[in-house]
């Protein structure tokens, strides 16, 4: 399971001196354009939300499926798949009834350190965070990423329990926004 968490912040400069300090290395840094897809009549029947994202990433693309039966914000059973056609992705979803809910446009620097991701992320309509990943079956990998953030300096009351899809969303007034808590 994907397990995350953010802030959000004024200086990305900042954060990415304290990253380095701690021992993260630098990744890759991209732009990222992703459109989600979904459906709300299907998640009445199935029980629970899920959103399937294609993301264009320089001369890549992948498909993504991002769901939970835990209803759980920033915990997700994630699939992703490196696929070769955006637009191919994008008139299957359509033709399988799930339409378009949100597109995003990020910048993001990745630093990895163990099984640890964080993400400087700049979002188009939403502003600057600092996104921290991580990969476990465990319950204790919310609190391991807590305890980073408290490394960073980052207090508790600051912590965005929120993924940028129900921030986004939520901003829009979306219809969405009570079936997606990412």
């Amino acid at each position: 399971m994907e397990i995350e968490i953010r802030t959000k912040i004024d200086n990305l400069s900042s954060f990415e001196n304290k990253i380095k300090k701690l021992g993260f290395k630098f990744k890759k840094e991209t732009k990222q354009t992703d459109q989600y897809f979904g459906e709300i009549n299907l998640y009445k029947k199935i029980g629970y939300a899920f959103l399937m994202r294609v993301r264009q990433e320089k001369n890549k693309c992948f498909l993504t499926y991002k769901g939970s039966k835990l209803y759980k914000d920033g915990v997700w059973e994630e699939y992703n798949f490196e696929i070769k056609n955006h637009q191919q992705a994008v008139k299957m979803l359509e033709d399988m009834g799930l339409e378009k809910v949100i597109s995003v446009k990020k910048k993001r620097k990745e630093y990895f350190l163990n099984n640890i991701t964080i993400c400087l992320d700049n979002i188009e309509k939403l502003g600057k965070f600092i996104e921290i990943e991580l990969v476990s079956n465990k319950a204790s990998g919310k609190k391991k990423l807590k305890d980073l953030m408290k490394k960073l300096g980052i207090k508790e009351n600051q912590v965005i329990h929120k993924g940028y899809i129900t921030m986004l969303l939520k901003n829009n007034k979306s219809v969405y926004c009570k079936y997606i808590n990412h």
